[in-house]
């Protein structure tokens, strides 16, 4: 453990140097990639997220997500195997984008909404890119192929969804005889629970501690983006040309924003760049990681589910969306 705990400080040490050095050779271009990633921040997460991460926390703390959705829940509780309440941290993770669906996960787990089985469980796929980038900025700004906007949707839905089921299946191979994660607790446990849960501060100050609570996990993941802004545009100049046409992937697993407009830029074909494309935004990128290990350490929640489930998605996005292109030329 000691061992591994060395390494990762060595390879952070090693980074971070190469970063200060990338920023003393080149301010200009460090500075104009910060600027980027601050812009991307205020001009697109700001706006966004922020107004759905103070609403998000009080709907959560009133216990309204299980009100809205009770009517629902044996739909949901049967199609996705969730709650009322972890479908809400889904269904809104799916609309507002990274990492609005780890988040509301870990708040959901954290104010005793959800189990930790449920929770572990909505790690593996609730994290998703919202239908707006995925239709704004990757198919339309990037590859400039509108047409197949309805047919990605399908394909990154699918992907995810089947990713939901093979974890749903280990989960009940895993846990026989114990409750699936969106099964509803027993009546004595709800009563147990409800003790466990202090009572609600007054309105001021609720919405005082949403608003507060937005503000940071808002400011942190805009410190995460301006970092690794400038840390692709170092590894962009650093290793473009020794890398060539695997420059974009390798900026695609650091940073999908910056990865997307390499890959769209790069010599290849069509169905290459919509493959890759598809499949990196499906992945998020060591960017979207950062992020996710910040908002869910707060509920003490391993990144280790996050990981599997995304690493499955994004391998049946790829191959869902090759599948697509090689159907299409044959229309």
């Amino acid at each position: 453990m000691f061992s591994k705990i060395c390494k990762a400080k060595n390879l952070l040490f090693l980074g971070v140097s190469l970063l200060l050095a990338y920023m003393f050779l080149e301010p200009q271009k460090a500075l104009l990639a910060s600027q980027r990633g601050l812009m991307l921040w205020f001009q697109t997460l700001l706006p966004t997220l922020l107004p759905f991460m103070i609403l998000s926390n009080l709907v959560i703390r009133l216990g309204m997500a299980e009100k809205l959705l009770a009517p629902f829940g044996p739909f949901f509780r049967k199609i996705l195997g969730l709650s009322p309440a972890g479908t809400y941290g889904f269904l809104l993770g799916l609309l507002c984008g990274y990492p609005m669906g780890a988040k509301l996960t870990g708040d959901l787990y954290r104010e005793q909404r959800i189990s930790r089985q449920e929770a572990l469980y909505l790690l593996t796929f609730s994290n998703n890119p919202s239908p707006i980038f995925l239709s704004t900025y990757v198919l339309l700004q990037c590859l400039h192929m509108p047409q197949y906007t309805m047919a990605s949707f399908a394909i990154l839905y699918a992907s995810d969804y089947i990713t939901s089921l093979a974890f749903r299946i280990r989960a009940a191979r895993t846990n026989r005889g114990q409750k699936a994660p969106g099964e509803m607790p027993s009546a004595q446990n709800l009563d147990a629970k409800r003790k466990e849960i202090p009572p609600l501060p007054s309105v001021g100050k609720l919405l005082d501690i949403s608003i507060m609570n937005a503000f940071e996990t808002i400011t942190r993941l805009g410190g995460f983006i301006i970092l690794f802004s400038v840390l692709s545009s170092a590894l962009e100049g650093f290793l473009g040309q020794t890398l060539g046409n695997a420059a974009p992937c390798a900026l695609g697993i650091l940073e999908i924003s910056t990865g997307l407009h390499a890959i769209a830029s790069a010599s290849l074909p069509a169905a290459v760049k919509y493959t890759l494309s598809m499949g990196f935004t499906s992945l998020g990128g060591l960017c979207i990681l950062a992020q996710t290990n910040t908002v869910i350490g707060e509920a003490r929640l391993p990144l280790r589910p996050y990981l599997e489930g995304k690493l499955l998605n994004g391998t049946l996005t790829l191959i869902l969306s090759l599948l697509f292109f090689q159907i299409i030329q044959f229309i």
